[in-house]
């Protein structure tokens, strides 16, 4: 294990890979077991998943200050180093993500069928196979921002097994609420942002467990740790940002959000929109206090 000292920047960058790589593999997702039905969910979700990546690891980079020390690790592959593993990830879903946003634009009317773009076009197989590769590597992505905190010194991060399975819960439910948001904005397909909601809502509620056992874990391990965020400077925050406002009150919103007739009748986009905002508010919080509350503990 290794000490850190990290900046806000990282908090960012952990929360943008995760919104990213999990819109781009529920996107997959509703596309396969929809049949096609949803296949502009797999448009967005890659739309989403690859600026967001590429964005998170050019500002990886810049806080490094060392941009070799990227082209190192990507060049020297050590299964034992938690950095190795997650830059292979990454630059692996920038490819296969790449590759399957491409065939996507290149099916938009600007595209035309000449130069690069032109390419892409008509490559079903190719969009298929980027998309079934790259879902597991995004969900390996998700996770890795959490087991790489886990790999560190501070007693909050290594003291309890379930940080990565939150950090893929939670990375999950900001993808689902960033596709809710782009169908909102678009005005479109709301009976898919009821699923979507309907989908989220099982995710929170697996989140909420997944937080309770890694609560209970730090409780009996790592007890000091566990009071920086429940009870010490970071305890408004967890319990006003992460927990009401980015679990239980979206949660709460989309129940009712599915039960609502008047909204079912009126396609009123403004619940699913507030639910979504708040989700992923919360999970960029929920990055923010780990990172610095487990440099608090260290």
């Amino acid at each position: 294990m290794h000490e850190v000292n990290w900046p806000a920047l990282i908090a960012v960058y952990l929360f943008m890979a995760g919104v990213g790589v999990a819109a781009f593999y529920t996107g997959v997702l509703a596309d396969i077991f929809s049949n096609g039905r949803y296949r502009r969910l797999a448009k967005y979700g890659a739309y989403i998943g690859v600026p967001m990546i590429v964005i998170g690891v050019l500002m990886l980079l810049f806080d490094l200050g060392k941009p070799m020390s990227f082209w190192r690790l990507l060049l020297n592959f050590n299964a034992s180093s938690t950095m190795s593993i997650g830059v292979w990830l990454l630059s692996a879903f920038m490819v296969l993500g790449g590759l399957n946003a491409l065939t996507w634009l290149a099916e938009e009317k600007f595209a035309g069928n000449s130069g690069i773009l032109g390419a892409f076009k008509n490559k079903p197989g190719l969009r298929r196979f980027t998309g079934l590769v790259g879902m597991p590597v995004g969900l390996l992505t998700a996770g890795y921002t959490g087991v790489l905190l886990a790999s560190t010194s501070s007693s909050l991060w290594s003291s309890t097994p379930y940080l990565g399975l939150l950090f893929l819960v939670s990375a999950t439910s900001t993808g689902i609420a960033a596709l809710m948001l782009v169908l909102a904005w678009r005005k479109e397909d709301f009976a898919v942002i009821q699923k979507l909601a309907r989908a989220d809502a099982l995710v929170i509620v697996f989140e909420i467990i997944v937080f309770s056992l890694l609560l209970l874990a730090l409780g009996s391990g790592a007890p000091e740790a566990a009071a920086v965020i429940l009870k010490g400077s970071y305890s408004l925050v967890f319990w006003l940002g992460i927990v009401a406002c980015g679990l239980v009150i979206p949660l709460i919103v989309e129940v009712y959000n599915m039960f609502s007739a008047k909204l079912h009748t009126g396609n009123d986009f403004t619940v699913p929109v507030v639910a979504s905002v708040l989700i992923l508010v919360g999970g960029f919080l929920l990055r923010y206090v780990f990172l610095f509350a487990g440099q608090v503990s260290l």
